[in-house]
């Protein structure tokens, strides 16, 4: 009867064990749980992970070029060459947030006539002309880099009123930020030049 009374005693107190709450998930009778603590204070501190990142990839720039630009009174300058280098997208928008090119060209230039001061001339490549440069793409890709330039080489032979002479040209052109003109020096026929174009 003695072995009974501790047996139910024992059984008796098994539900009082099994209703407490593990002290390491609760720290008084309050009814806080650590864990849903120490859960707040993780996810706040992690919050900077949800901000959206600037993830980027950048993408190889090779442009085959092989046009042909006509003349106004006739002939027509035919430029091959290639357009070289990288830029930066942003991986959430595809925007453009740089880069930079190399500029490769040949211009072959074909009884090109054109006006200028009231005159038409014609000019060919002696034997042609070459281009080269570099140009830094500001974000979105639309807009160049103060140091684009372009720098223009070789030699034209131009006919027309009081003309008919081939003329070595040596000159660098910084591009404007739209790609539409630049300031231009150097020589022209042995001769400095300085303007804008």
């Amino acid at each position: 009867m003695k072995k009974l009374l501790v047996f139910l005693s024992i059984v008796m107190m098994i539900p009082m064990f099994s209703c407490k709450k593990d002290s390491s998930s609760s720290s008084s009778s309050t009814g806080l749980n650590n864990q849903d603590m120490i859960s707040s204070i993780f996810v706040a501190g992690m919050s900077w992970n949800t901000h959206t990142k600037e993830a980027a990839s950048t993408v190889p720039i090779n442009i085959p070029v092989d046009n042909t630009v006509n003349g106004p009174k006739g002939g027509n300058i035919h430029v091959t060459g290639s357009i070289t280098g990288s830029m930066t997208l942003d991986d959430h928008t595809q925007a453009v947030l740089g880069g930079i090119m190399q500029l490769g060209l040949t211009e072959a230039i074909n009884s090109y006539a054109f006006v200028s001061n009231g005159n038409t001339y014609t000019m060919s490549g002696a034997p042609y002309i070459s281009l080269t440069g570099t140009f830094t793409l500001l974000p979105g890709g639309a807009t160049f880099g103060t140091a684009s330039s372009m720098q223009i080489g070789g030699g034209v032979h131009v006919t027309g009123p009081s003309v008919d002479q081939t003329i070595n040209i040596n000159i660098t052109i910084v591009v404007n930020t739209n790609g539409t003109g630049g300031d231009v020096s150097g020589t022209i026929g042995g001769n400095p030049i300085n303007f804008h174009i």
